[in-house]
């Protein structure tokens, strides 16, 4: 609590930052051939990537608005290559499962749980709406 607490602080667009963190949430704990619910994979694209614009710039530019510092960005980046790699081989409209089941997938649940349990200290589970 103290971590999140200390953090907040520092952050001028908390709103946007548990968007961030709820998106993490979702592509941790995704499973291919699961049941479809909200938040979903389109979803977490739309928070991570589409908010932000982080597939075109680069998210050390928002240490203090939506990330802490620099250890975040780098965790986000980390997070952003696989998934964007993904994204760019299948396009924006395969199947969830053809994202979920790709060769690539693991690296992208890896490092969303670890950039999830970075900024917030919790491990990820899906986000109550």
């Amino acid at each position: 609590m103290e971590q999140e607490l200390a953090t907040m602080i520092a952050i001028t667009w908390p709103d946007r930052r548990a968007d961030i963190t709820n998106a993490l949430s979702v592509l941790a704990t995704l499973q291919p051939h699961g049941i479809a619910s909200w938040p979903g994979l389109t979803d977490a694209v739309h928070w991570l990537i589409d908010d932000t614009f982080w597939d075109g710039h680069d998210p050390r530019d928002d240490i203090g608005t939506i990330l802490a510092d620099t250890s975040e960005a780098e965790a986000i980046i980390a997070t952003l290559e696989p998934l964007l790699a993904i994204l760019g081989a299948l396009g924006p409209t395969a199947p969830d499962d053809d994202y979920l089941t790709h060769p690539r997938w693991h690296e992208v649940t890896r490092a969303a749980t670890d950039t999830h349990q970075l900024m917030t200290g919790k491990t990820p589970s899906r986000p109550q709406h």
